[in-house]
């Protein structure tokens, strides 16, 4: 329980105020021994115990009173949910928002979302709460600070309002910590506001150990979790993959495959019920012309594979859209496209080992689309100076890893969108890049622990294929692997495959543009067998070659994320959706921007439309031994996070009155009973 006016509690004592009234009034006069009075004193002893009871209940009733009076005027909050929080006025209120796409996830009856419930909600507290003499939003796009005056200015702040983008909660609680540490704040609250999506905690990186160890030096901080987990029942989510201009029979065409996804996975996808459900239409707007088409259901996925548009052969390059009718989150009801003429997908192998290199080349060499021209070259170490880094997709290297200058040339050009796969090298395994360096080889002598136990099949390079099926992953087997070493405390990776529960096999680090994977095996016998299991070695390479040919075509598509505003200063937006992003927020919301021949397409990040939540007893344990506090709370719920209950104070205090005024009734048959008592005695 807290208080708005805990001042107020300084007058506790005042309970003992009747207490110190009897005292005073039963030694108002000195007592004198009466003879006659001694027979009626003996006479009513008899009633002696009953009445002190009666007494002592008289005076309870008045000391309840005084109390109960005392903590009304100190007004105090309770709740179901937020139970007992911390008491007293903190010197620093810090907000930790989450502006993720799933954020956008609504109530159809309120229309309101998580995000905004967050803000409406933390408001009120606060405002009845108190806050500190500083409070400080971090909002998951920008990760800036950014002070505020009152809680009631979240709702029109640019940097509360709705975004395409995704969250990193490790590196808000960094800049958050940095904050606290620099500024020696004594008394702190920070809370989080999150629907607990598993991408942004990323509870497995090694990150959270550091940030537990730096909480808990920080003395006076205590964390609150207001979390938004349930998943929205049947919300679709569209997004369009292998979009390619194609000519054919002398017609020039736009080919895509549509892809609806259902977040409920309440039902059973094999079950009839979901099976017989007839599948989302989806409406394709392109050149002005809108079309309906109809998907069809294989698992949870609906899809349409190779969608055909008729355009004019004269046509090089546009823009389109693929969209929904409206359900719980419009966030993800729209898809933009944008497509030119392909550029010619050009990598880079970096390896001394013929057979490794020839692996590689062999699966980057033979495009999976028809029209598409793949250049493939292998170099030697020794030969780094002749690639051209303007014209490169994809880098595979497997060798020494760089440092020095070359290092940082590879890093700035990941940082322009290039993708970058590391291999361990079977000869050398000295030097470090962006914090990471390479292990020992170690033996796999268990066969029980030769298959993968885990890998990530919603996105990224072993996603799912179109119809839904993962890749054959479950029968490769790894022999060998060099584990990957972490230099940087700071250092950020996601798994993509693990061997077991301790060793990620596959990781992506994670930068601001571009792509880093760091693969800890080989693809060639002694080391696995994935040269042998071809399909999923072929595709894993085929989407980092695609994925790097992005940022080389004139057209481009690129996730929703704060960096993109100084990238698309010089651009005219074409088309901006139904929100329209702030000068300062461009590249945050979904939309089509040109300029020249170049087109952009801003999407959300489609991590977002994964209903991969982070349980509760995975999220706790990162605060374990904290002073910390898990709230959940839920769109449409319109109840406070906490309640003044002043009048329930108010009322007990008249109840106890009242039963202090009955108990001050005289008795009726005291008086017969005295008389009675002293006749007896007389005779």
């Amino acid at each position: 329980m807290n208080f708005l006016q805990p001042w107020m509690l300084f007058a506790l004592p005042l309970m003992a105020l009747p207490v110190v009234i009897h005292l005073i009034h039963r030694n108002r006069h000195r007592s004198l021994p009466w003879a006659a009075m001694m027979f009626l004193i003996k006479a009513n002893r008899m009633n002696k115990g009953m009445a002190r009871i009666r007494y002592l209940l008289i005076m309870a009733m008045r000391v309840l009173a005084l109390a109960a009076l005392i903590l009304a005027l100190g007004r105090p909050l309770v709740s179901s949910k937020l139970g007992g929080f911390g008491m007293g006025r903190p010197d620093l209120t810090m907000i930790l928002l989450d502006r993720s796409a799933s954020m956008e996830s609504q109530d159809l009856q309120s229309g309101q979302s998580k995000r905004s419930t967050a803000i409406a909600k933390l408001t009120e507290l606060l405002e009845q709460r108190g806050y500190g003499n500083e409070l400080i939003l971090i909002d998951s796009a920008t990760n800036e600070l950014h002070p505020i005056e009152a809680p009631s200015d979240l709702f029109e702040l640019p940097w509360t309002q709705p975004t395409a983008t995704t969250s990193n909660l490790p590196l808000m609680m960094e800049t958050a910590i940095a904050y606290l540490k620099a500024n020696e704040v004594g008394r702190a609250d920070v809370w989080i506001c999150s629907d607990l999506q598993s991408g942004d905690w990323d509870p497995e990186s090694g990150r959270w150990a550091g940030l537990k160890e730096d909480l808990t030096d920080l003395k006076g901080v205590q964390s609150y979790l207001l979390s938004y987990g349930a998943v929205a029942k049947a919300n679709y989510s569209v997004r369009v993959e292998n979009l390619k201009r194609e000519r054919i029979n002398d017609q020039s065409e736009l080919v895509m495959d549509i892809f609806v996804n259902v977040a409920d996975k309440s039902k059973d996808a094999n079950s009839a019920e979901s099976t017989t459900d007839p599948a989302p239409s989806v409406e394709v707007v392109f050149e002005q012309v809108r079309s309906t088409v109809e998907l069809t259901w294989g698992g949870e996925v609906a899809s349409l594979i190779g969608h055909r548009i008729p355009i004019e052969d004269s046509q090089q390059s546009g823009w389109g859209y693929v969209s929904l009718p409206g359900d719980s989150n419009e966030m993800d009801n729209r898809y933009y496209f944008v497509f030119s003429e392909p550029p010619v997908r050009r990598a880079v192998i970096v390896s001394a080992d013929p057979k490794n290199s020839a692996a590689f080349k062999k699966c980057l060499s033979i495009p999976m689309e028809s029209g598409i021209q793949h250049a493939v070259e292998i170099l030697d170490p020794s030969r780094i100076a002749e690639i051209d880094w303007d014209n490169l997709a994809l880098l595979v290297w497997q060798a020494p890893l760089p440092n020095a200058d070359l290092a940082t040339r590879i890093e700035q050009w990941i940082s322009a969108d290039g993708v970058a796969l590391f291999f361990p090298s079977d000869v050398d395994a000295k030097g470090s890049f962006m914090g990471a360096s390479w292990g020992e080889w170690l033996q796999v002598d268990d066969e029980n622990l030769r298959s993968l136990t885990w890998w990530r099949s919603d996105a990224d390079l072993l996603a799912n294929v179109g119809n839904g099926d993962p890749l054959p992953l479950d029968e490769l087997k790894i022999f060998q692997y060099a584990p990957l070493k972490i230099e940087d405390a700071n250092w950020v990776g996601t798994p993509l495959a693990k061997l077991d529960d301790e060793v990620p096999l596959m990781l992506r680090h994670g930068t601001s543009s571009g792509a880093v994977y760091f693969c800890q095996t080989l693809p060639v016998t002694p080391y696995t067998s994935l040269e042998q299991d071809a399909v999923a070695f072929y595709v894993m390479m085929q989407r980092a070659l695609e994925q790097g040919s992005q940022s080389l075509s004139l057209a481009s598509q690129k996730d929703a994320r704060f960096g993109l505003t100084e990238e698309l200063k010089d651009f005219k937006s074409v088309e901006l959706g139904d929100k329209t992003p702030s000068p300062s927020e461009r590249g945050t919301l979904p939309g089509v921007y040109s300029k020249d021949k170049q087109w952009v397409a801003i999407n959300r990040n489609l991590s977002e439309d994964s209903d991969d939540l982070a349980s509760v007893e995975v999220v706790d344990p990162l605060f374990e031994g904290l002073p910390y506090q898990r709230i959940e709370d839920e769109v449409g719920d319109t109840e406070s996070l906490a309640s003044e209950v002043w009048r329930a104070f108010l009322f007990f205090m008249a109840f106890v009155l009242i039963v202090e005024g009955w108990l001050c009734l005289p008795e009726k048959t005291s008086g017969p009973k005295l008389k009675t008592a002293f006749s007896s005695t007389k005779s």
